[in-house]
């Protein structure tokens, strides 16, 4: 009986040496004391802008402190990660990288303001999403092989959107030109959003998008979707077959999206970061709402997410060289 009570005392004391450090630590790193800001590099109404403010929304609750949503696009993001790259590194400027902005662009456009291994440090991995190959109504084409030999046919001009040059979107668009032997014209928009909204009405006839994006025009009926360009198939499409299913490869990497910050940020607000966002990302209305909207949420530690970037690097240095795909 003594035995116990001394464990019990001892669990005790060990309980409140552990508040106090973690009490001690809140206190002296002092850390969200003023307004923190997300930098989106596109416009409004897109993914990356809806992430942001699921992001910035998760870190306002978590912390006390606001955290808004700054919206920068331009140049395929290239101009939201400059001004993120030039930002105080006191981690109260942040902001959303995703596939093309942190990786592929490297490899496109002949010179970038920024350097991804260099200007930034990883702070939380968001998670993946596939992009859906989806055309206007008014196209006579319900999969794949029938768009491809409508293209083929050259009775018209077809033009495909992209929220910028040298974006995913953009990028699979002319990597399905090469897979297919098919011509598009590129149109580019300041948002993905706005693509599908011109997608819509007809001034462009194809697009790569996101579930966020193309979903609410797919169930409306005012656009059909073709072909998933991922690994399988979507549960929010399970009767439209994925673009290997007919025999067309390259396009099974789906995009993603992660939290980032200006290299010299405080380790210990990375990881105070890290932490919060993975908490928000497991809780069940944030994780239902990103799901329903095709995005995977993934945990990654700041150190996992590092690697991660130069394996990206690696694989996507291969596939755009082999693609030709340049920017002039």
């Amino acid at each position: 009986m003594k035995f116990q009570l001394t464990m019990k005392h001892l669990a005790i004391a060990i309980s409140l040496v552990v508040i106090n450090f973690v009490n001690c630590f809140a206190q002296s790193l002092e850390y969200p004391n003023k307004i923190g800001k997300i930098i989106a590099p596109y416009s409004p109404g897109g993914t990356v802008d809806a992430l942001a403010r699921e992001m910035a929304l998760a870190l306002t609750n978590a912390l006390g402190k606001s955290f808004i949503v700054e919206n920068k696009p331009g140049a395929g993001g290239n101009v939201g990660l400059a001004a993120l790259a030039k930002a105080p590194k006191d981690g109260y400027t942040l902001g959303i990288g995703a596939a093309n902005m942190l990786i592929t662009n490297r490899f496109v456009y002949p010179s970038l303001p920024f350097d991804t291994l260099k200007d930034f440090v990883p702070i939380a991995f968001i998670g993946r999403v596939p992009f859906v190959l989806v055309v206007n109504k008014s196209v006579k084409a319900e999969n794949i092989r029938e768009l491809i030999a409508l293209v083929k046919l050259k009775q018209e001009l077809y033009n495909f959107g992209s929220s910028g040059i040298g974006n995913t979107g953009h990028l699979y668009g002319e990597l399905l030109k090469i897979k297919t032997g098919i011509e598009m014209q590129h149109i580019p928009f300041k948002s993905s959003g706005e693509a599908t909204q011109e997608l819509v009405t007809g001034r462009i006839q194809i697009q790569f998008g996101t579930p966020i994006e193309v979903m609410p025009h797919i169930i409306k009926g005012s656009i059909k979707a073709i072909s998933v360009a991922g690994a399988q198939r979507l549960a929010l499409l399970p009767s439209t077959p994925t673009l290997s299913e007919f025999g067309i490869f390259g396009f099974e990497s789906p995009t993603w999206f992660g939290l980032i910050a200006p290299t010299g940020t405080p380790k210990e607000v990375i990881n105070l970061l890290n932490n919060e966002i993975q908490k928000a990302l497991k809780s069940t209305l944030l994780k239902q709402r990103l799901e329903q909207s095709g995005l995977e949420p993934q945990y990654m530690t700041p150190e996992q997410f590092s690697l991660f970037l130069n394996e990206e690097i690696n694989k996507w240095e291969q596939i755009v060289k082999s693609s030709d795909l340049k920017i002039n």
